[in-house]
């Protein structure tokens, strides 16, 4: 019994969370319930949603694993670059975004531009989110396998089925409530590892001892052009690609008020930052464990073939079975409010930007329905994906990227800008995909190299394109002015 405790506690942790988007389920009777919770969420909630979409897998295993090999310079991107967005969505954006009143990202491009822009950004972005929603998915995979010895699939499908039942029930409202639960679970299991992990190797002079030369370096070394412009291009593709983000957005649509959205939003990065530094600390602290031979050769093997498993193979040597439990249950935290996030942003995009304007008539009853059969087919096709595919971190890189090159400025300038029109717009998207599209093709991989050109030329390329474009078309313009933005 006492072996079985730890998956014991996160059976029922993950049965807690289909409970919670039950009780969700009794809020969202209407589409103004299921897409943006009733505009009503406070600022607790918010936060507690914000940071755990953001904080996932990625963060928790892949950074610390990152960090094991490169100190901080491997992990720029998340948490910092994320943790940015953030706060310049909250300082910039926020406001505006909750004055439209839309109910969806998709919304924005339709009523700034036109149905076709809306229908191509829609058509972008749902990808993106499959292939993130599977690899939140598969990390649970990962995670029960490594700790509790259970088979891969099995994992990936129960931990699927979860998540597509508490967000088919509660809808966003499910989501910010799971999440906002979560994130104490995942700052408690942090904290837990962290503080016997110190203890464990003999406290911070221990591991000062033993922190390799360069580990704490913000900024490259090197000073040569191309070191620097490759660190921009950390920063910018996932600070600025994450700004137009749906799940982004979403947060934002379902705030109370504008002041709540705009300080929610700015504290979750600021609180990114802080607790992203974790990961770091754990890496270090797997590197103390390993110079001083406090763990098995078997132990330095794993990490050699998949420093991603540092954190769960750590959380085993160091935890007895409640504490592990616990420690698991944060991780299974991390993974589902991802997935949940992702997962409910696509669902939205498919439903209410996608179907919803191709249906002459739809009753706010059926687009109800459709949002949640969206859920039940998203989750459908990120099993797919996640069963077919044996590279998704290079999908991942390159969904994002393709974020970053077609959607980053017509996003900016539908809210900012009016000197741009749809035949601007859609030509700048266009190109911007077309030049990564070339590059995976001539080089017949998923993600081209240099991954710096191919991270920022298609943006700067969409830029020119769509101002060019728009000048040139002027006098056809189709765009809403951005004055009457707002009536």
């Amino acid at each position: 019994m006492e072996s079985n405790l730890p998956l014991i506690i996160v059976i029922l942790f993950m049965l807690g969370m289909i409970v919670v988007g039950a009780l969700a389920s009794r809020r969202t009777k209407d589409s103004e319930g299921q897409l943006v919770g009733n505009r009503n969420s406070g600022f607790i909630l918010i936060v507690g949603t914000l940071f755990a979409t953001f904080w996932g897998a990625g963060t928790v295993l892949g950074a610390s694993g990152s960090a094991f090999h490169d100190g901080v310079m491997g992990v720029i991107e998340d948490p910092f670059a994320a943790g940015l967005a953030l706060i310049l969505v909250g300082v910039f954006f926020v406001k505006t975004l909750r004055r439209l009143k839309l109910n969806s990202i998709g919304e924005l491009y339709k009523k700034r531009f036109s149905k076709n822009v809306s229908y191509a950004a829609s058509a972008f972005m749902v990808p993106t989110y499959l292939i993130w929603t599977a690899v939140q998915l598969l990390a649970m995979g990962k995670i029960a396998n490594v700790l509790f010895d259970v088979n891969f699939t099995l994992a990936f499908l129960v931990a699927t089925g979860i998540v597509v039942t508490y967000t088919f029930l509660g809808g966003i409202l499910a989501v910010v409530w799971t999440d906002t639960i979560q994130m104490i679970i995942i700052l408690a299991g942090l904290a837990m590892l962290i503080v016997v992990g110190v203890r464990f190797v003999g406290g911070f002079s221990v591991i000062s001892e033993h922190t390799p030369d360069s580990y704490w370096s913000f900024v490259p070394n090197e000073t040569n052009q191309v070191s620097w412009l490759a660190y921009i291009a950390m920063w910018v593709g996932m600070a600025l690609g994450n700004i137009p983000s749906p799940d982004i957005a979403q947060r934002a649509f379902v705030a109370k008020d504008e002041k709540t959205a705009q300080r929610g939003m700015i504290t979750a990065g600021l609180m990114y930052w802080t607790v992203g530094f974790i990961p770091i600390v754990l890496a270090l602290i797997g590197i103390t464990m390993m110079e001083t031979g406090a763990i098995s050769e078997a132990f330095v093997n794993d990490i050699a073939q998949d420093s991603e498993l540092l954190v769960p193979l750590m959380a085993q040597k160091l935890f007895g079975p409640v504490a592990l439990g616990i420690f698991a249950g944060s991780l299974t935290a991390a993974v589902l409010s991802s997935a949940s996030t992702s997962l409910f942003a696509t669902a939205v995009i498919v439903s209410n930007d996608i179907y919803k304007p191709l249906s002459k008539k739809i009753t706010d009853r059926k687009l109800v329905l459709a949002t949640r059969l969206s859920v039940v087919l998203v989750g459908v096709l990120a099993v797919l994906i996640g069963l077919i595919s044996d590279n998704l971190y290079d999908l991942t890189v390159f969904a994002f990227t393709l974020l970053f090159g077609i959607l980053f400025f017509p996003f900016i300038f539908a809210l900012k800008s009016k000197r741009v029109n749809s035949y601007g717009v859609m030509a700048g998207m266009s190109v911007g995909f077309l030049v990564n599209l070339i590059g995976a093709i001539a080089q017949r991989t998923v993600v081209p190299e240099p991954w710096e050109f191919f991270t920022l030329v298609p943006a700067l390329t969409n830029l020119v394109v769509l101002l060019l474009v728009s000048h040139l078309t002027r006098h056809k313009d189709q765009a809403t002015p951005l004055e009457r933005l707002y009536d």
